[in-house]
């Protein structure tokens, strides 16, 4: 089988605090001035930079082949989407060189490649045309598309009015049924319902099955084992293990688990477990929608007892981000087995996986955390004829206009 994707040694370097800090002509004035700098051998400036310097890559080398699936791993922050960045060629390496042989379909974010102003139609011919299809070509897929989205009756809806669900769905359907050379996926099989992650599982399959390639990115052991021939895991931006697929998972598995084992000797309580007790559906750590009422209950354990303490529950999103934290006071509070159960409302946030974090205070000092796990995911949005959101929360609202006379 040739090789349609071939990296080697790319490594991708950012200087912290340099981004969007002026207008476009500033920072270009900005650069310019630190190359000149440079030339002169400045010293001072060529420290300065080498102190804001972050390596999000470096040194990864990696082969995928027709008819394979590669499943790149590894805990938020360790450099997977900045190379699927680079693999799509959305971004530079810094160093080291890519080859790509054939038509690339990436799904890297909901919405990606849409235009918000234009309906689901336009947008799969808009899709089309960047992948360098015919518009007989488009045409030929065309009901394929709509019918695997289930949004018939939707298609010609600006897609600004979709939920999060539905844009998946569409954004799905249109770089799977393309017919790419090569499929590029980042969390995809972590939003829309289950009945639809199944689907995208077994259309993955499909691909591979007519000899494309693929490359996707997920937290989901299972759906690594299921859908990928090789497996790369990154740590802190390298190549920790490149292989088989089984072989890398488990030892991937294995680490975490050693890990969260040890962190869990050395902390002053341990987490026993979580469940969603009222709003969820058939898995006890995932919710349908944020838009109804919520309990939570989590296990733990503390080890000491708890003089003047207290405990943050918190919902920490992908790009790490606290996107929701609460409060209780335990003072007195003897060592041994307690049950939290948080209530709430409404968990209006956009779907995805977060992370249930349980810290644990004394004198309001933070001095133990515990991570939840596996991820709470929560599947659907807003309906259509709701409100399309932007940012972390998906809030009912409505924007009232009146004109001034």
């Amino acid at each position: 089988m040739s090789v349609v994707i071939e990296a080697n040694n790319i490594s991708k370097r950012y200087y912290l605090g340099e981004i969007n800090q002026d207008a476009f002509f500033e920072d270009v004035a900005r650069k310019v001035g630190k190359s000149l700098a440079w030339l002169r051998r400045d010293k001072p400036e060529k420290e300065s930079l080498a102190k804001h310097e972050f390596w999000a890559l470096r040194g990864v080398s990696l082969q995928v082949k027709h008819g394979e699936t590669l499943a790149i791993i590894g805990s938020n922050g360790a450099g997977k989407s900045t190379l699927l960045k680079i693999l799509s060629r959305i971004t530079q390496p810094t160093t080291g060189n890519l080859k790509v042989r054939g038509r690339v379909a990436s799904l890297l974010e909901v919405g990606t490649g849409f235009h918000p102003e234009f309906t689901g139609r336009d947008n799969i011919y808009l899709n089309g045309a960047i992948l360098g299809l015919k518009k007989e070509e488009i045409q030929s897929r065309f009901e394929q598309i709509v019918e695997f989205s289930e949004l018939g009756e939707f298609i010609d809806v600006p897609v600004k009015r979709y939920s999060s669900g539905m844009y998946v769905r569409l954004a799905f359907s249109v770089a799977a049924n393309l017919n790419p050379e090569i499929m590029i996926l980042d969390e995809v099989m972590a939003v829309g319902d289950a009945s639809f992650q199944k689907k995208c599982i077994y259309r993955v399959q499909e691909i591979i099955r007519e000899g494309h390639a693929a490359i996707l990115v997920t937290h989901g052991m299972s759906a690594v084992r299921q859908m990928a021939t090789s497996c790369l895991w990154l740590k802190n931006g390298t190549v920790a293990m490149y292989g088989g697929t089984e072989e890398v998972a488990s030892k991937y598995e294995e680490e975490t688990m050693h890990a969260a084992k040890r962190q869990e000797e050395q902390s002053v309580a341990r987490l026993i477990g979580w469940a969603v007790t009222l709003g969820q559906t058939e898995s006890p750590h995932h919710i349908s929608t944020g838009l109804e009422p919520v309990e939570i209950s989590i296990q733990l354990e503390l080890k000491k007892p708890l003089l003047n303490g207290g405990l943050i529950i918190s919902l920490i999103d992908a790009q790490t981000a606290q996107v929701f934290g609460h409060r209780v006071e335990l003072k007195g509070q003897k060592e041994g087995q307690m049950t939290f159960k948080l209530a709430l409302p409404m968990l209006p946030v956009r779907p995805g996986s977060y992370s249930i974090t349980c810290s644990i205070l004394e004198d309001n000092h933070i001095i133990g955390i515990l991570i939840a796990s596996p991820e709470l995911t929560i599947s659907s949005s807003t309906p259509i004829g709701g409100t399309p959101y932007k940012g972390i929360l998906d809030l009912p609202a409505e924007i009232l206009v009146s004109r001034l006379e």
